[in-house]
Parts: C-alpha cells; structure tokens; sequence
C-alpha cells in the first residue's frame, strides 16, 4: 500500500492546497493513501477525515512539529483528541519550541514520531545529528521529493544507525505538481489512522522514489544513492517511475 506520509493543504500557513486537489492528483499516481501533516497543527481534522470519507484515497492525519532541533511528523491514533502544540507549550512566536521537551510528551501521549527531512540545510534550525541521539522515533523521513539527495542519503545513513525504517513522502506544499514525487510502501493495507500508527511502530514499510532522481553534487554519487536502498528496519529507498 502506497502512502505519501508528508503532504499539507491549506490548513498549513502559507499553504494554499486544497485537500481535495491533492488526493485527485495523488490517485493519477497510483497512490491509496495520503497523510496531511499540517504545520504545528491538527486544527481541521474533521475536515480532512470527512474529505477522505468521500474519496477513494484513504486520508490520515498528522502535524509537522517545528521545534529548535528540526521539524517532525507526529501520528496519533487519535488526531482529534489530541492537545494542540501551542495549548501544551504556549506560543513559539519568540523562540521554537524545545525538542527535548516536546517530543518526549507527544510520544507518552502515543504519538509515532518520524524525523522529517533532519539533513536539510535549508530549512530552519535543521536537527542533523541531533536525531542520534532520540529514543523517542519510530522512523525518519529517508526520501523528502524537496530536499537535496545528498541529505536523503545522510538520513537513510542515519536511520540505518539507529536501527530505524524509514518513510518517503512528497512534502508537497507550493504546488499540486509537486505531489506524487515521494511516498511509503507499507508490507500491510491500512486502513484506519490507528492502524497507521500501529504499522508505523512495527517498521515494515519502505520510502519510494517517484521520477527521475534530483540532481546529485559530486560524481559517483548516483549510484551510491541507487545503492543505499534496502528492505526492513534502516532500509532506503525503492524506485518508482511514473
């Protein structure tokens, strides 16, 4: 089963995407299932879990927690009773919020976490390898369509340290074009969010690669990226052409 485990709508700030465009787009993709990961945000749940109810894609949910130690993609096998970021640790306008004290909660509350896109340079207080030393996750993010594959590569290297499997996704955000790129084949269907938690938690999924691979910095490092795939837990990534 094929999810595409990091996607936003306009739920997320800055995000115009309508849920309904992105799963129509996503199904001319081959895809069953989208997650809509909002930005420190499950506000709208009910939304997508009713759009869902009325597509033929299976929609879950979760939120793209941004703290001071990189961003993570937080499931719970109830999104709707679960606090909201800012309820539990107050406003983060003046600084981020700390992930040694954020991610310990959202796991005791029965959260998986997934270290999304760690080696991104680009993107803001990035965790690189801060994520070594977590207890707390259940996968990292080994394929991002938007980020460099150089630093798809640093968190597969990661997650097979850590003995972690790792999830793919889109991150699609600025356009509909940009969904479809990256996603997660799943051993097992999926069919309700908790189910989707429980399979997060046992490992058995794989990030897959949609398209042609981003453009590499340094010779030779195409067919390193080609063989850093695997199966099981610390596995990369598989290819899929559209």
């Amino acid at each position: 089963m094929l999810i595409d485990m990091h996607a936003h709508s306009h739920l997320s700030k800055g995000c115009e995407l309508d849920p309904r465009a992105v799963l129509e787009r996503a199904a001319l993709f081959g895809l069953d299932g989208v997650a809509f990961t909002e930005t420190n945000t499950q506000d709208g749940c009910d939304e997508l879990f009713e759009i869902g109810a009325k597509s033929k894609l299976k929609v879950f949910v979760g939120l793209e927690l941004v703290t001071d130690r990189g961003q993570y993609l937080c499931f719970f096998p109830k999104p709707e009773l679960a606090p909201e970021p800012v309820q539990m640790w107050g406003s983060n306008r003046e600084k981020p919020w700390s992930a040694a004290e954020c991610l310990p909660k959202v796991k005791a509350l029965g959260a998986a976490i997934v270290a999304a896109r760690p080696y991104d340079r680009d993107s803001q207080n990035p965790a690189m390898d801060f994520i070594r030393s977590l207890g707390v996750l259940s996968a990292v993010e080994g394929y991002n369509a938007r980020v460099k594959q150089t630093s798809n590569d640093l968190a597969v290297e990661a997650a097979a340290a850590l003995k972690l499997p790792c999830v793919g996704g889109s991150d699609a955000r600025g356009s509909l074009d940009e969904v479809g790129r990256g996603a997660t084949l799943f051993k097992r269907p999926v069919q309700t969010q908790a189910e989707l938690v429980a399979e997060l938690q046992k490992g058995d999924f794989w990030p897959v690669m949609a398209g042609d691979l981003p453009r590499l910095t340094r010779p030779g490092e195409a067919q390193a990226a080609r063989k850093s795939g695997g199966g099981g837990r610390g596995g990369g990534g598989k290819r899929r052409r559209r």
